[in-house]
Formats: structure tokens, sequence, C-alpha cells
């Protein structure tokens, strides 16, 4: 038997109907677009060699999300290598791993740009509100 709490792709797909003040919500439901309707523009972060390796422009707010999950159940630290790779994907990752050349500067300087990046803002009101 299937499972009451996941929704048939009918039910996904028919429009809701607009609550008319008797069930008391002042809201409108979020509309938020399926992952094949919204297109992923990349940007290069390294190159090892001539080869060039990029990231997503606009990190989706659900890898933050993950990575914000893993970060509350491992610490931050553990966290990260997870986040490299779903950003990264696998190759770029593996060609960081196998990388004799990169130093700690450099894969430092890796880190922080796709964590910035996925966090984005909740990032830096973290910061503001621990300092």
């Amino acid at each position: 038997m299937a499972s009451t709490t996941r929704q048939t792709t009918a039910a996904r797909k028919r429009t809701p109907v607009k609550p008319t003040g008797g069930g008391g919500l002042d809201f409108e439901p979020i509309r938020i677009a399926a992952n094949e309707d919204v297109p992923e523009e990349r940007v290069p972060l390294f190159y090892i060699g001539d080869t060039e390796y990029t990231i997503p422009k606009k990190i989706p707010k659900g890898v933050a999300l993950q990575y914000l999950r893993k970060a509350a159940e491992v610490g931050h630290e553990l966290a990260t290598a997870p986040l490299l790779v779903r950003v990264l994907g696998e190759e770029a990752y593996t060609a960081l791993e196998e990388s004799e050349a990169l130093d700690d500067e450099q894969l430092d300087s890796i880190v922080n740009i796709i964590v910035k990046q996925a966090l984005g803002s909740q990032e830096k009101e973290g910061k503001a509100r621990r300092g």
C-alpha cells in the first residue's frame, strides 16, 4: 500500500483551491518551481592544469539545508566534505583529492567559497548573532 504522506503526480499538478476565508488562513500557498524548470548556470571555481572545474552560480538552498542538517548532526568540519561533493560533483572532488599540487591555502579558499556561496546570507547573519 502506498504511503499516505506522499502525493501522487496528479495531486501535485492540481491547481490548489484558494482559501475562501472559512478556514481562517491568512496566507496563500507558496509556489516553488520544479527542479527541471530551474536552469543551472555554472561558473569556474578552479583549474588544475588547463582543466576548468565549475560550480553553480547560484547554489540551491536545498544544498544549504542539507549542509546545515549534517553540520548539526556531526559538526561543520565533517559536514564540509559532503557539501563539496554535492557542489563540485564527483569528478572535480576526485581531481582535488588526487592533485599533488593543491596546497592548504588553495584548499581553504575553495572550501570557503563553496560554504559562503551555499549559505549566503545565513552565514553572515549567524556570524552577526554570534559576534
